[in-house]
């Protein structure tokens, strides 16, 4: 690690990134105090700060601190400090990604983890973009995203191992009445189901990435948090996740899309039959 003459403080530098109204990324006011105090540490009292878990203490440096430190250190090369920094910001991400990827099992959720890796620190190590602007602003919605995009991906082109799921379980497949379907995983010892065809078998992979494939987002993705995460579509208490909330979407456009995505299945069934 380098032992500059640069940790010093300096000014913050602003977002250059604008939404679609055409008005640039602002901060909240705390990241821009946590930044400024950060910088005016050394590496070790920075970095002894960094470890602090408890997130409502005043001492505590919030994510959006870390990517702007990261992007900070990265220009001035300090490849020691970016490397320590940027596993702290890992393992506060760890939960939140083994979360969304750890049903898949084995080697789609390595691939999973990796890939949402990758894509996070892809635009924050880019000194040539306003590209990781966002991760400034509102890192855990930008890193939930990648989470869900990464299982999407996994879930619909990866060949797992151990499970299959039967498509008797997705809406409007052989289904009574009102009752709420659900998506399950069974070991391959004990999957064998009903095909669309009505024969028995064992239900594939490569059938389900065929069903998945003909729903179109942002249908699929909200399919998925309904029927494999078995997120609600709303509920009154704000600390509880939602697909409504994860789109920022009213609870009828969610449903909605949920009955497209139900449409596109039931086309995919006809056209097995």
């Amino acid at each position: 690690m380098k032992d500059s003459q640069s940790h010093g403080p300096g000014p913050v530098e602003p977002l250059t990134h604008r939404n679609a109204d055409d008005e640039l990324y602002q901060r909240n006011s705390a990241v821009e105090q946590q930044i400024a105090a950060a910088l005016a540490l050394r590496p070790e009292p920075l970095l002894e700060r960094v470890t602090i878990a408890d997130a409502e203490g005043d001492e505590y440096l919030q994510e959006e601190c870390l990517v702007y430190l990261i992007r900070h250190y990265h220009r001035m090369g300090e490849t020691g400090l970016v490397s320590d920094l940027s596993a702290a910001l890992l393992r506060r991400c760890a939960k939140l990604i083994d979360g969304h990827l750890s049903r898949l099992g084995g080697e789609a959720a390595r691939d999973g983890y990796n890939d949402v890796v990758e894509r996070l620190f892809a635009p924050i190590l880019d000194l040539d973009s306003n590209r990781g602007d966002f991760l400034q602003v509102r890192f855990w919605p930008a890193l939930e995203r990648l989470a869900v995009r990464a299982f999407n991906q996994q879930l619909t082109l990866h060949k797992r191992d151990r499970a299959a799921v039967s498509l008797s379980s997705l809406p409007g497949y052989d289904r009574d009445g009102d009752e709420e379907p659900e998506w399950v995983a069974r070991p391959r010892d004990h999957d064998a189901v009903t095909s669309p065809s009505g024969e028995m078998g064992v239900i594939n992979d490569a059938l389900i990435r065929d069903a998945l494939s003909r729903i179109d987002e942002p249908f699929r993705s909200a399919f998925l948090l309904r029927h494999y995460f078995d997120w609600p579509i709303e509920h009154q208490d704000p600390a509880v996740r939602t697909i409504s909330r994860h789109f920022a979407k009213d609870p009828r456009t969610i449903r909605n899309w949920l009955k497209k995505a139900e449409e596109s299945l039931q086309t995919w069934r006809g056209e097995q039959r």
